[in-house]
């Protein structure tokens, strides 16, 4: 339903650029480390999606919510039972730090091809953010597997920043190797660190491998 309705009936919109779409196998979810009670503890939130805006944001995301009543009304919604929105917002982007191997300006590092990527979302002072930028950024390129970072704060939730690393290779071996060259600023509130695969569109290897694990089986 996301490879054939919800994203190609978003990504024609104005404003919209594109769509990626992530998955957090069980092996990563015993990766992840989350605050108690977060939207990403207890084994939810498996599936990510990234939406990147050209646009205004916040005008461009109240047209994407209009999306739902288009498909409803065409009956190409997928049955609210079987899914839910754990988290969702919008994002300015705050910068972008690229690997030292690869000579790309911080306005491409975005639109890097990866296959996979650790994110964080965090809490914090100004102090905090600023050695993020500072400090952890070019620490966590540095290490190998690590491609770039792309750091964003949240429009709706003041205080709420997102780094998203782009990985390559195992991510669960990037997720462990950047964690051990560089650990998370000591006043910083982590919500979630955690790693998903870059899905490939019509192709679920996974999926069993997640029908089979101790994850929730069901969206309640």
């Amino acid at each position: 339903w996301y490879d054939l309705d919800h994203t190609p009936a978003n990504v024609v919109l104005p404003g919209v650029q594109l769509s990626r779409r992530y998955v957090a196998t069980p092996e990563l979810h015993g990766q992840r480390v989350t605050h108690p009670g977060s939207a990403f503890d207890g084994g939810r939130s498996t599936f990510l999606t990234i939406y990147t805006l050209c646009e205004e944001p916040k005008a461009t995301f109240t047209t994407m919510t209009a999306v739902r009543e288009k498909l409803l009304a065409a009956d190409r919604m997928f049955a609210d039972e079987k899914k839910a929105v754990r988290d969702g917002d919008v994002y300015h982007i705050g910068y972008g730090v690229a690997s030292p191997e690869l000579d790309v300006t911080p306005d491409e590092v975005p639109f890097l091809c990866h296959s996979a990527v650790e994110v964080i979302f965090r809490r914090g002072n100004d102090d905090v953010g600023r050695w993020y930028r500072e400090v952890f950024a070019p620490q966590s390129v540095a290490v190998a597997g690590v491609l770039g970072l792309v750091s964003f704060s949240s429009i709706n939730r003041p205080g709420l920043d997102v780094d998203i690393l782009l990985l390559e290779g195992d991510p669960a071996e990037a997720t462990a190797a950047r964690r051990k060259a560089v650990a998370h600023h000591p006043d910083a509130e982590v919500v979630l660190d955690g790693a998903f695969l870059l899905m490939e569109p019509l192709h679920y290897p996974w999926a069993q491998a997640i029908r089979d694990s101790s994850l929730p089986a069901t969206v309640a």
